[in-house]
């Protein structure tokens, strides 16, 4: 893991949210957590989050780029997400192309009405389909968390459990099939400190609204992106 001074971390972003014009400052920077409160989220969780993230978590903030960890009087979770996203954090994120293959299994399984011999039938045989269908495509993300909303049903996920665990992923079955590791320079599975360090960098030296338009329609031509801009990389 590369060595990292969070505490210039912390500095760099507290000055990149008070810079007026940008939008990155409208809700605030959330504060940092405690030792004591990482580790109630870790306990409820059955987890040990990344160091890198937990570094983030005690010296940066609680939020900001990222979806806020916060306790809501009974449980801890990441703002925005559902109550099922976070249920099996502690189960090993599965291997993509095992699981990839298991869930095209199920979808080409999908029931005909032409195959039963009332509308009563066809609706019994999807539901239990669909609820197998559904949870094998659960189980993908499983020991990850939702990290980031990407809008239109896309999600930067944390992997948190199993081989993969400290990487982080692009959640793009929105419009796809694919789950992708978010890749550094050296063509790896990006871990948070890279993946927040190299969006830190890009934000600051987008000063104007011009420089970001410019910068986008760059990206979008596949020139310097940033790792979490590198959605469908193979």
């Amino acid at each position: 893991m590369q060595a990292v001074n969070w505490d210039e971390v912390r500095g760099r972003t507290v000055a990149l949210y008070a810079r007026p014009g940008m939008g990155l400052g409208r809700r605030g920077l959330p504060e940092v957590l405690s030792e004591t409160q990482v580790r109630q989220a870790e306990e409820q969780f059955g987890v040990e989050f990344p160091e890198d993230y937990r570094q983030y978590l005690l010296r940066v903030s609680a939020g900001g780029r990222v979806r806020k960890l916060q306790f809501n009087g009974s449980r801890w979770d990441w703002d925005g997400a559902r109550h099922e996203d976070h249920d099996e954090l502690h189960v090993p994120f599965p291997d993509h192309d095992s699981a990839l293959a298991e869930s095209e299994d199920a979808w080409d399984s999908q029931p005909k009405r032409e195959d039963y011999i009332s509308d009563a039938a066809y609706q019994t045989a999807h539901d239990a389909w669909r609820e197998t269908a559904d949870a094998i495509e659960a189980a993908r993300v499983t020991g990850a968390v939702f990290l980031n909303d990407d809008g239109c049903g896309f999600y930067t996920l944390l992997v948190v459990s199993g081989p993969m665990r400290g990487t982080m992923w692009f959640d793009g079955r929105a419009t796809c099939d694919r789950l992708n590791p978010l890749l550094n320079d050296d063509r790896q599975a990006a871990t948070f400190a890279e993946w927040y360090l190299d969006w830190l960098a890009h934000e600051e030296s987008l000063t104007t609204p011009e420089q970001r338009r410019t910068a986008f329609q760059s990206w979008h031509a596949g020139v310097g992106r940033p790792i979490w801009f590198r959605w469908f990389d193979s």
